[in-house]
Formats: structure tokens, sequence, C-alpha cells
């Protein structure tokens, strides 16, 4: 097990510093914390755990552009399937292509992603990032996603990488949290979920045989 103190300390709570490093990715993209503007009614923070340093929230043209998108590639299908423009003319057809729309600009403002200097927050839901319990990498639909506890009792259930991982520096945050949760040898992660996340092997209590084994059987 390696030692904590080898690790990146944990930011100061007053002054947010030093930053932990550049943390491994999957997710690629890049989104900084806009420094331009305020969130929108964002959902309560932990505020006993330090204030929000990093965040991440779609603009109104995000949504408007996504809602537009999902049209396009209805409109795209049914013409597609039906060999013509015939389609135009079935009203439920409309129904579908703008209910659809509508549901995804609606859904796309709900998508609030935070962290502190020791928790993350993912909409209203919210884990202590220093003291968690279970991390576990699975697959919610077309999404990877990574589902974590803490010891409070606090869960998110289905966290996007790409949500996570899309701010560099947020993801830093939350990493080192994860980190230092495995090195205290309280947190429950098996060989697949510490493989994605490149957590060093040497970190924590290393994984038994037959949890490497179910991590290798996993893949794919």
């Amino acid at each position: 097990m390696v030692n904590p103190i080898d690790l990146p300390p944990m930011p100061d709570s007053i002054t947010g510093e030093p930053r932990p490093p550049r943390a491994p990715r999957i997710y690629h993209g890049t989104e900084y914390t806009p420094l331009d503007r305020s969130p929108r009614n964002p959902p309560d923070a932990p505020d006993h755990l330090g204030p929000t340093l990093e965040w991440l929230q779609p603009t109104v043209r995000d949504k408007y552009i996504s809602a537009l998108l999902i049209a396009g590639i209805l409109i795209v299908y049914l013409t597609v399937i039906s060999g013509d423009f015939r389609w135009i003319h079935w009203w439920i057809m409309w129904v579908i292509i703008i209910g659809s729309a509508m549901l995804l600009f609606r859904g796309i403002g709900n998508h609030w992603t935070a962290a502190g200097i020791n928790w993350v927050q993912w909409r209203e839901d919210w884990v202590d990032t220093y003291q968690l319990t279970r991390i576990q990498f699975s697959a919610d639909g077309y999404n990877r996603v990574l589902r974590m506890k803490d010891a409070h009792g606090n869960k998110i259930h289905s966290f996007k990488i790409n949500e996570i991982q899309r701010n560099p520096d947020l993801w830093d945050l939350v990493y080192n949290g994860i980190l230092h949760s495995i090195a205290s040898g309280n947190c429950d992660i098996d060989a697949k979920t510490r493989h994605i996340l490149k957590i060093p092997y040497e970190l924590g209590p290393r994984p038994t045989r037959s949890e490497r084994i179910r991590g290798r059987g996993r893949r794919g």
C-alpha cells in the first residue's frame, strides 16, 4: 500500500491550493469552468464541505443545438425508412419529433456537474471524494458511468464519465480524492474499475486473483 503522504495533498480548504496534478482521462474533450457567466439555478451544494471550485452546465445555446440535432436525426430517419417525404402528412410523426426535441431541451438543463476541494456533485446528488467506500465502473445504456458511495451513505448512482472528465480541472479535484480514498484501504474498487481509472497498482489493497479474473471477464 502506498503511504498517503506520497500522494498529492488535499488542497487547502480556504485557498483551494495547491491544485492536484493533471489526472489521467479516457474522455479527452475539454470544457473549462465558465468565467463569463454564473450557473443557472444550480442545486444546493454541500456547503459544509467547502465552496464550489469548478462547475459545468450546458448553455441555452447548447440546449437549442441538441434539440435541433435530435429533430434533424428523426427527420432523416423517417425519410429513409419511408423512402420519400410522405411522412410529413402524418401528424403523429410531428408530435414525436417536436416532443422528443422538447424533452431533450428540458432534460439537458438538469446536467449540473460541480466539485469542491473534497466533494463532487452530479445534478442533486453528491459524495465526499476523500471518504469514498465504493467506486464501480459500469455501463448505463450507451454511456460509461461511475457509481460512487461515501462513508456517510451519500451516493451518485450513474455519473457519466464524459461529464465528469469534460472539465480537466474538475476531474483533477475528484481524482485526487479517489486516490486518497483508495489509499485509505476503506474503498471497495474492483480490478476493472482500477484499470479504467488508471489507478496505480500498488495503491491501496491489491485486487485478489478472483477480482482480477472477474475484471478481465467483464471487459468489452
